[in-house]
Parts: structure tokens; sequence; C-alpha cells
């Protein structure tokens, strides 16, 4: 093997290691921002149901999709898709 096929391979290591990490943060783009999402609570508002430092993990489709649910609120669509109303017990979170 010469010397110019081993730069090569290292190069290209660095090159998909370098794609990897663009695909996964993308995809916890994707991921957070229509599916899933994170909180903490910071206070006692909702106490005695969630206290202080309690983590919860939320659906972001629970009351469908309108355009302000993408980042800077492209006009893809008008009103609510896949709308649906809350129910006695749900905790919004926004």
């Amino acid at each position: 093997m010469s010397v110019a096929e081993k730069s090569q391979k290292k190069s290209g290591g660095l090159g998909e290691t370098v794609s990897v990490i663009v695909q996964a943060l993308l995809l916890a783009l994707v991921i957070r921002t229509l599916l899933f999402q994170p909180f903490s609570i910071p206070s006692g508002s909702m106490r005695p149901t969630l206290l202080e430092g309690d983590y919860l993990f939320v659906t972001k489709w629970s009351y469908g999709f309108s355009r302000y649910s993408l980042p800077f609120g492209p006009d893809l669509f008008s009103g609510r898709i896949w709308g649906a109303e809350p129910k006695r017990g749900d905790v919004a979170v926004f």
C-alpha cells in the first residue's frame, strides 16, 4: 500500500465521520421539532401533579401541526392538520 492510498483512507474516514455527525444532528433536529421534546418543571405551579425538577418527555403531534409548528413558520399549509381537541387531564406544554 502506497503513502497516497493511506492518506486517502484517512481523509475518507474523516469525511465519513463528519457526514455521520451532520446526519445525526439533522435527525435530532427533526425529531425534536416535530415528534418529541424533553422538558423540565422549573417551578411549583403544577403541584401536586408535577413537582419542581420533574422531567417530561412530551409528544408534539397530540393536537396536530400548524404552520407555526415548523421553524420560521413557512406557509406550506393553512389551518391545522391531524388536529385533536385537548382532553381532561392533558398537560399542555408551550
